[in-house]
C-alpha cells in the first residue's frame, strides 16, 4: 500500500517517541512479540499499525494521558485519501507534519492571491498579523528551505492583490516588496505575479500548496480559518497541478513580475 501523509506523521512520531526512551527497535520488538523490520516499516511509514498496537508501543515509551490520547489521534483512518484534521489537536499533528514535509520537499509550488506566501514574508509582516510569537518564530525557521545551504526548489503564484495589501504600513510594505525583488534573483525560486481582470481562473477559488515529498510522492495542502486537509490520491493532487499550469500560464514571466515588484517599490517609496 502506497504512504501516506497521515501514516508518514505517524511513523515519525513513534521513531522519535522510541528514540526519546532509549529503545532500539529490536528491544522494542521483543516486549511486543513483534519483528524489528516490521516495525521499523511502520516508522517509515510503509506500513499502517492498528491502533491497538499504536497504543501499545506508546505505552511501552512512557507516554500515557493526555499526551498518549494527543498522539492517538495519528493512529485512526491512516489508509483515507484525504487527511482532514477539524479538531485543535489534529491540525497541531498536521501542522507539525507539513513543516516535516516541507523541509524534505524536492518542490514546493503556492498559489497565493490575496495575501503572500508565509515562506516569502518579512519578520515585519509577519509580526503584523495576528499570530504568537511562537507561530511567528516557527514560520521564520521554515524560511531555511528556500534561504538554506541547500534550498528547495520554489514556485509562488502570486495574485496581483497581494502586493497592494500594505500589511504592517508602508515602510514594511516597502521592505516587503524589496525582498520579493531580492528572492527573484535566487536561481532556484520562479516568481509570477497574476494580474487581475482575467476573469474566471482557479486561483480564484483560494490559496492552496503543492508539496513534491520525497517521501510520499505529490501532496496538496489547503487550509482555512477553522481546518485543513491534505489531498495524495494522484486524481486528487492532479487537479491542483492543472490549476497551477493554468495559473502559470496566465501569469506574468519571472522577469516581468521582478519588474512589476520593483516598480511598485520605487514608487511606494517616493510616497514616503
Amino acid at each position: 500500500m502506497a504512504r501516506t501523509p497521515k501514516g508518514v506523521a505517524l511513523g515519525n512520531v513513534l521513531r522519535r517517541t522510541r528514540e526519546a526512551s532509549d529503545l532500539t527497535l529490536r528491544e522494542v520488538a521483543k516486549s511486543l512479540d513483534r519483528d524489528a523490520p516490521t516495525l521499523s516499516r511502520y516508522e517509515n511509514g510503509n506500513r499502517t499499525p492498528r491502533p491497538e498496537l499504536v497504543s501499545r508501543m506508546f505505552a511501552t515509551y512512557g507516554v500515557d494521558g493526555a499526551r498518549h490520547d494527543e498522539l492517538m489521534t495519528l493512529a485512526y483512518r491512516l489508509d483515507d485519501p484525504q487527511w482532514f484534521a477539524a479538531t485543535e489537536i489534529e491540525r497541531q499533528q498536521q501542522a507539525a507534519a507539513y513543516v516535516e514535509c516541507e523541509r524534505s520537499a524536492s518542490g514546493i509550488v503556492q498559489v497565493s492571491p490575496l495575501v503572500l506566501p508565509e515562506l516569502l514574508q518579512t519578520p515585519a509582516v509577519l509580526r503584523s498579523i495576528p499570530r504568537s510569537d511562537h507561530e511567528v518564530e516557527t514560520t521564520l525557521r521554515r524560511q531555511e528551505v528556500l534561504t538554506g545551504d541547500r534550498p528547495t526548489r520554489y514556485t509562488a503564484l502570486i495574485g496581483v492583490s497581494a502586493l497592494h495589501q500594505h500589511i504592517g504600513g508602508k515602510e514594511a510594505a516597502v521592505e516587503q516588496l524589496d525582498y520579493l525583488v531580492a528572492m527573484t534573483r535566487r536561481p532556484h525560486i520562479e516568481l509570477r505575479i497574476t494580474p487581475a481582470g482575467l476573469g474566471w481562473h482557479p486561483g480564484l477559488d483560494g490559496p492552496f500548496t503543492v508539496i513534491d515529498s520525497k517521501r510520499i510522492g505529490p501532496v496538496v495542502f489547503v487550509a482555512t480559518k477553522t481546518s485543513t486537509l491534505w489531498l495524495h490520491r494522484p486524481v486528487d493532487v492532479g487537479i491542483y497541478q492543472e490549476a497551477v499550469g493554468f495559473i502559470r500560464d496566465v501569469s506574468f514571466a519571472p522577469d516581468d513580475s521582478a519588474r512589476i515588484i520593483e516598480g511598485l517599490a520605487t514608487r511606494l517609496r517616493e510616497g514616503l
